[in-house]
């Protein structure tokens, strides 16, 4: 669940092994994110946090990483311009002061 969360916000913009590599990586961002739920004693019983937050705010960040120019994006790894990955990264800071 956490790999497609990660992968949602950024489906029609990245190519089908950068999809694999990024919902690879929400793996990794849901396993820190419920540790750290766990660690600072929040009661979350079913990680709703560490799914759809942590990992939705990874998928959001990715596609300033991944976003492919051919379908769409336009990535710092595909581009080497770092304009799309601030525009992602503004906008998970305005998503995260909407919702708390």
């Amino acid at each position: 669940l956490a790999g497609l969360v990660s992968i949602t916000a950024g489906c029609a913009s990245v190519k089908h092994w950068e999809a694999i590599v990024i919902g690879g990586i929400g793996g990794f961002v849901y396993c820190g994110a419920s540790m750290l739920a766990q660690k600072l004693k929040i009661d979350d019983v079913v990680d709703a946090f560490a799914v759809h937050g942590a990992c939705g705010l990874w998928g959001v960040i990715a596609l300033g990483f991944f976003g492919d120019p051919v379908v769409g994006g336009n990535g710092l790894f595909h581009t080497g311009k770092g304009d799309q990955l601030g525009a992602q990264i503004v906008a998970a800071i305005i998503i995260t002061l909407w919702v708390t």
